[in-house]
């Protein structure tokens, strides 16, 4: 079985969700040896974030990205003649 060629903008999202797991992981490993509320905050916050920078932010499909999509849902590489 061929494998496929991954193009340099799969892979580079590839490389930042990856990031970002391993961020969450590290994040939430403390709060498995301390019951402290700020750590449990701190973990929550901090997995609310990546969850949001995954879901929302860097994904091409979503009109709320800020990053594809400019305040009217429009993206941001196609020119606007308004």
């Amino acid at each position: 079985m061929k494998t496929k060629k991954v193009s340099r903008e799969e892979e580079a999202r590839r490389k930042r969700v990856l990031y970002w797991t391993i961020f969450v992981i590290a994040i939430n490993i403390p709060q498995l040896f301390f019951k402290n509320i700020f750590i449990e905050g701190f973990a929550m916050i901090g997995t609310i974030y990546a969850l949001y920078r995954l879901v929302v932010f860097d994904n091409k499909k979503n009109r709320l990205s800020r990053k594809y999509y400019d305040w009217k849902g429009r993206p941001l590489d196609a020119k606007n003649k308004n």
